[in-house]
């Protein structure tokens, strides 16, 4: 059994490594955790159905660790799936429902020594209305703990909010809002200090909260041509607590999407943060190489679909200028937008994902709902909290989500940005084996004429979602070949960058991924759907390098004009 040693005025202590591990089919609630004989190991952060014993199955994977310390303590938990239960020394001090997002739990460890840490992750599959997450969904459900354990003792203050709004980026303006718990009674400042400086700043504090507009010294603005960033540092008595942001503003005039002032041109790429190898519990090594190869083919843009991403993927993207769409769980949801507590959780674990996204200057808006029934009066309403909610999380940023209700959307008027998932030329429509470039124009034509009416034509235009199915080695020309992809691919790239009215476009997608449990995998070969850029194992395929050249002839042209 492994041992973490922490102290009670200590800090966070990282608990990722080899674990203790049983797997059962045992659902969370009938779980006897004093009951439990652990045979086997697994890794922290990873997916317990990729072991041998319980590869692809559905139960409960159960982890365990020793870990030396005592007193309150605070267990983070940034994501796992698809839900979860935490014990220490055999008593439950919390639960999630919700996969792929960060929480935290207080407790008392008792007297300091060596304690059982036991975390528990059910991947069955719950169909109650209310449940995040469902088995038609087009990702596959993996069970595990995804990301990052951590551990610390509690302090005196505690932070629950730094949150730092660019305002203005040229002056370096920025409005830094702080919720502090704990002994903040007597607390009547905080002083702020920017990056390597000095402590300069003060911010009145009222019950252990405060809010103010600060300018920063020698402000550095972000982009992805010059991803800086700041730090910003708040002290109060001998505790200090930092955060990392960048100066830059997300605008919308006139139908454009703009950073900085500057009118932007999306080339941006849908993806999975997934592997079939590793399923969520990406490493970190092949988040970075998937950036830079992004980066180096020229896109810009990644929708992170169709949950919250990692702390640490974000961190990344922040360093090398690739903006993020970040959006919540969800995926199809028809008629469980009308249920009480399906309305109930999206509306948590979309303001927790602002929370705790707020301050990555990467994330330039916030998406949810993917392809919901927003075409009818159930899916508005659901739409409409949910805008409203990021809305209050987070003014600063503009909102949208994807739609494959196409014309016969009902809530093009709430959102911000008018975004389209649409795949001519390969669902419905005709029945042409070979790629048809101008029906596919004549499919995007539609589109752009709808968002251009009068109440829609000062929305940004996207088109969020389109693509093709390539099995590697088939070259026939024809639906389901490499070539084919390549066709739509590029052909829909040139479109989009070259029109007036869109402001970019996300393909589908960067890699294959694995999908359905259900029988709808009989429609995706082998169990992934294939409409990657690259397979699973990153290898290109040819519309990879055909997409690239599109991207860098029209950015070239830009750039001589």
């Amino acid at each position: 059994m492994n041992t973490l040693s922490t102290s009670v005025g200590g800090s966070a202590a990282d608990l990722s490594g080899i674990w203790d591990f049983t797997f059962l089919k045992t659902p969370l609630d009938a779980l006897k955790v004093s009951k439990l004989r652990f045979d086997s190991c697994a890794a922290v952060p990873g997916c317990f159905d990729f072991l041998p014993q319980c590869r692809m199955l559905r139960g409960t994977g159960v982890y365990r660790r020793q870990v030396t310390c005592g007193g309150e303590m605070i267990l983070t938990s940034e994501g796992l799936g698809l839900r979860g239960a935490f014990f220490w020394d055999g008593k439950k001090i919390g639960s999630t429902e919700f996969p792929f997002t960060l929480e935290k739990f207080r407790f008392d460890a008792g007297a300091p020594g060596p304690h059982e840490l036991i975390i528990a992750v059910n991947n069955e599959f719950d169909d109650s209305p209310g449940s995040l997450f469902r088995r038609n969904y087009d990702f596959y459900a993996h069970g595990g703990i995804y990301r990052p354990v951590s551990i610390a003792p509690v302090q005196p203050i505690e932070l629950e909010t730094l949150q730092v709004i660019p305002l203005d980026a040229k002056k370096g303006e920025v409005e830094v809002t702080v919720v502090l718990t704990g002994k903040t009674a007597k607390l009547g400042s905080a002083a702020l200090r920017w990056d390597d400086g000095v402590f300069t700043d003060t911010l009145k504090l009222k019950n252990g909260r405060g809010k103010g507009v600060f300018r920063v010294p020698d402000p550095k603005v972000w982009s992805p041509e010059t991803p800086d960033l700041h730090t910003v540092t708040v002290k109060v008595k001998e505790q200090e607590f930092s955060a990392t942001f960048g100066i830059r503003v997300i605008t919308i005039s006139k139908g454009k999407l703009l950073l900085n002032g500057k009118a932007l041109k999306i080339a941006g790429t849908n993806r999975h943060d997934a592997h079939p190898d590793f399923g969520y519990a990406v490493p970190d090594e092949i988040r970075l190489r998937d950036l830079l190869t992004l980066k180096h083919q020229g896109f810009n843009c990644i929708r992170g679909c169709h949950y919250p991403q990692s702390g640490a993927f974000l961190d990344m993207c922040d360093r090398l200028g690739m903006m993020v769409w970040e959006e919540s769980l969800g995926w199809g949801n028809r008629a469980e937008v009308g249920d009480p507590l399906f309305r109930e959780r999206q509306i948590r674990q979309t303001a927790m994902m602002a929370r705790k996204s707020i301050n990555h200057p990467c994330v330039i808006m916030w998406g949810c709902l993917n392809e919901c029934a927003s075409e009818t009066p159930e899916g508005r309403e659901l739409v409409k909290m949910l805008i409203e909610t990021l809305h209050k999380a987070d003014p600063s940023r503009p909102v949208t989500f994807g739609s494959n209700r196409s014309t016969r959307d009902i809530c093009m008027d709430l959102v911000d940005i008018i975004s389209f998932n649409t795949y001519p030329c390969w669902y419905g429509g005709s029945e042409d084996q070979y790629f048809d470039k101008e029906g596919l124009y004549k499919s995007l034509q539609v589109l752009v004429d709808f968002a251009s009416t009068p109440e829609y034509k000062n929305k940004p235009l996207f088109i969020s979602e389109i693509g093709a199915e390539a099995i590697p080695g088939n070259h026939s020309g024809m639906r389901w070949s490499e070539e084919y992809q390549a066709s739509l691919l590029s052909e829909a790239m040139r479109y989009v960058l070259e029109s007036k009215r869109c402001t970019g476009i996300f393909l589908w997608q960067f890699c294959d991924i694995r999908t359905y449990i259900s029988c709808n995998c009989q429609s995706r070969p082998g169990g992934f759907n294939r409409k990657g850029m690259v397979e699973g194992n990153r290898n290109p395929k040819p519309s990879f390098r055909e997409v690239g050249k599109v991207i860098a002839e029209f950015f070239a042209k830009k750039a001589a004009k």
